[in-house]
């Protein structure tokens, strides 16, 4: 009872932070309307695309370009219709609210209306064909994670998108994968303790279901390193760090983020971050890096805005600038906060390369462990 009584409060709290985000962006619902998604999806897309779409535009506050949006640099390109941008998840996520908070920044720097259209479904795809239906146009834009590219067509064959058809133009926020203990149940403390464990027992890890990022990162770690191991799945990683709470799982593996709370709470130890440096972002631990161990599996998780390609490359940069700039004003550090959101504003070519790289891995391990 005690799992699921803390996983209400923590709902509970989630949803109240989402409204007082709403009320601070002051969050405009201009409409909604059911769309039918993508143009000529496969099946297993047409499916998703029920899942049904919406249309909101970001906040108008401070359109008249308030003291903290003189901060954008102007540019040549001034759009002369309205920017839709694309959201492959529900409203109210993650992904959906860092698109909001900086949609208002691109906002009030083009004095252009900014309209969020959540399109989800196929792991990203039927908001990816519904912008490459359209001309190349920076008006025309997605917010993406890298799965898309990684991941979801390795695991559902359906899902047929090249990163070769779209222009990256900005990051937007990156994040480390951390594998977590909690000792009071298992008496593990760090990396040399659970091999230790998984030589002689079979390791329980939580994890996502198989196509997710945490199962493929558990899966090949354990892999490598020779141990025996089982995925105990659920549908987020909330869900894995409550099972590690109560002890129903050994370790479990989630974005940094994700961990936080647990671990500032004393139920999670991070042993192991997925990345080529150690990490420091929990104060009070130091946590080894997988590839000092041994183990060359490096991966983050990225969000990141893409155009069609073709777009026009001076705007884009411009769009990546605007972006850039809004992280810096304290509007925009006020809304992130409260969001509990860390801008991570790369350009185009940086998360390209990310992408490019990860989808190598995911390959492999694909290859090696899965197929």
């Amino acid at each position: 009872m005690k799992l699921y009584e803390k996983e209400r409060q923590q709902m509970k709290r989630r949803n109240l932070m989402a409204l007082v985000l709403a009320g601070v962006m002051a969050a405009s619902v201009m409409g909604c309307a059911s769309q039918s998604g993508a143009k000529n999806p496969s099946e297993t897309q047409k499916e998703a695309a029920k899942e049904g779409a919406s249309n909101e535009s970001v906040s108008k506050d401070n359109e008249s370009g308030a003291a903290d949006s003189a901060a954008v640099p102007a540019g040549s390109w001034k759009p002369d219709h309205d920017i839709t941008i694309r959201v492959p998840n529900a409203a109210g996520g993650t992904m959906d609210t860092i698109t909001r908070i900086l949609g208002q920044g691109i906002q009030q720097s083009t004095g252009t209306t900014v309209m969020i259209n959540n399109l989800t479904g196929a792991s990203g795809a039927i908001a990816a064909n519904d912008l490459l239906a359209k001309d190349a146009d920076p008006c025309e834009l997605m917010t993406s994670g890298i799965a898309l590219f990684t991941l979801a067509p390795l695991f559902n064959q359906d899902i047929k998108v090249s990163l070769d058809d779209f222009a990256i133009v900005s990051g937007m926020v990156s994040e480390d994968f951390v594998l977590c203990v909690n000792p009071e149940k298992s008496g593990i403390h760090n990396w040399e303790e659970l091999k230790a464990y998984g030589e002689k027992e079979r390791i329980l890890f939580g994890s996502n279901t198989p196509g997710g990022t945490t199962h493929m990162l558990g899966t090949a770690l354990f892999g490598e390193a020779g141990l025996n191991a089982e995925s105990v799945t659920s549908d987020g990683t909330n869900k894995d760090m409550l099972a590690l709470t109560s002890g129903d799982v050994v370790c479990a593996i989630g974005n940094a983020s994700a961990c936080q709370q647990f671990i500032e709470e004393g139920t999670a130890v991070p042993i192991v971050v997925f990345s080529a440096d150690a990490y420091e972002g929990f104060e009070g631990f130091t946590v080894p890096s997988v590839v000092d161990l041994g183990y060359d599996i490096q991966f983050k998780s990225c969000n990141f805005l893409m155009a069609k390609k073709g777009a026009d490359q001076a705007a884009l940069d411009q769009i990546h600038d605007m972006i850039q700039a809004y992280t810096e004003t304290e509007e925009c550090k006020k809304l992130a906060e409260s969001a509990k959101y860390v801008p991570d504003i790369a350009d185009g070519e940086t998360v390209r390369a990310m992408i490019e790289d990860s989808a190598k891995m995911c390959q492999e391990i694909y290859e090696k462990y899965y197929h």
